[in-house]
């Protein structure tokens, strides 16, 4: 028993030493106790509470300093965390962290830590974002020193940046083209459903005869994602709508080749909602639960 007492004596008296304020030592003793280090007279006693004070005291990290552990520590784990630390903070579209975020993009050997920082680059707008994402989606031009062969997530994540910043207006003039001919690409050869996806996504974005034969060609795809987001960006880019009937669209773009954006981001008469606002979305709610609960009911 006494041994026992002297060893929570020790805790105590050890983390009024460290801290100097009674509360916080008497907060620490509480939880050293219930650690089975408290309970044991040994010198490991003090080693747990430098421990345990190092972890709930330390000061906090800087984003730039999360920065150098993003990129130097060998624990992926860390890295990754530093990495969502920098880009929820309120520095992720400084140059010093735009700077790092490419480089991880494009060097990183582990494909969630190099996601956040592709994602990172999207939110900032930043030129470099669309050339950093084009480099990923087509490292095959570039030694790979420069950029890292990508895997599947981080192909899908390249894609669905360029298509996120093409849809907010934030792809330069000089890279937009690149863009388009990258997105057709992938649309068509990539062996990922999520970057094929993207790809059909973001060429809402680029009207152009290629760009509608390619989504047209993309509705042979074999996943009902990609097909249905290709009928979408067409629907997007026509206002037309043929719920994903290759032939009619083939057809409707013969005929109509001389002006087939006239009617761009109009909603084709089978899409639009039979409500306008709110009120008119509860009566056609309260309707459809009556056909549903009484299907032989008719309306008067």
């Amino acid at each position: 028993m006494s041994t026992s007492r002297d060893g929570r004596a020790r805790c105590g008296n050890a983390l009024r030493r460290l801290l100097g304020r009674p509360w916080l030592g008497a907060a620490l003793v509480a939880a050293a106790l219930l650690a089975p280090g408290c309970n044991d007279p040994t010198p490991k006693v003090d080693a747990k509470l430098d421990e345990m004070a190092q972890r709930f005291f330390a000061p906090r990290k800087t984003p730039q300093q999360y920065m150098i552990l993003a990129v130097s520590s060998e624990d992926a784990d860390v890295r990754r965390d530093s990495v969502v630390r920098i880009s929820s903070s309120d520095k992720y579209n400084q140059e010093w962290a735009i700077k790092g975020f490419v480089a991880i993009a494009c060097l990183e050997n582990d494909p969630q830590t190099r996601c956040v920082a592709i994602r990172a680059l999207a939110r900032t707008g930043d030129p470099r974002a669309t050339e950093t994402a084009l480099k990923v989606l087509n490292y095959r031009d570039y030694p790979p020193q420069e950029v890292r062969p990508p895997d599947d997530i981080c192909r899908g994540d390249a894609a669905y940046a360029l298509a996120d910043l093409s849809a907010a207006g934030k792809v330069p003039a000089e890279y937009q083209d690149g863009v388009r001919k990258t997105l057709l690409d992938r649309l068509h050869l990539d062996t990922d459903r999520h970057t094929r996806i993207a790809a059909a996504r973001g060429l809402a974005s680029y009207p152009g005869d290629d760009t509608l034969e390619g989504l047209i060609g993309g509705l042979r795809d074999e996943d009902f994602a990609v097909v249905h987001q290709c009928e979408h960006s067409l629907m997007q880019l026509t206002g037309q709508a043929h719920h994903g009937d290759i032939q009619a669209w083939e057809a409707w773009l013969a005929e109509n080749r001389e002006d087939p954006f006239a009617h761009a981001g109009e909603i084709p008469e089978t899409q639009r909602l039979p409500y306008k606002n709110g009120f008119e979305k509860a009566i056609y709610d309260t309707r459809e639960l009556i056909r549903w609960l009484w299907p032989g009911a008719k309306e008067e």
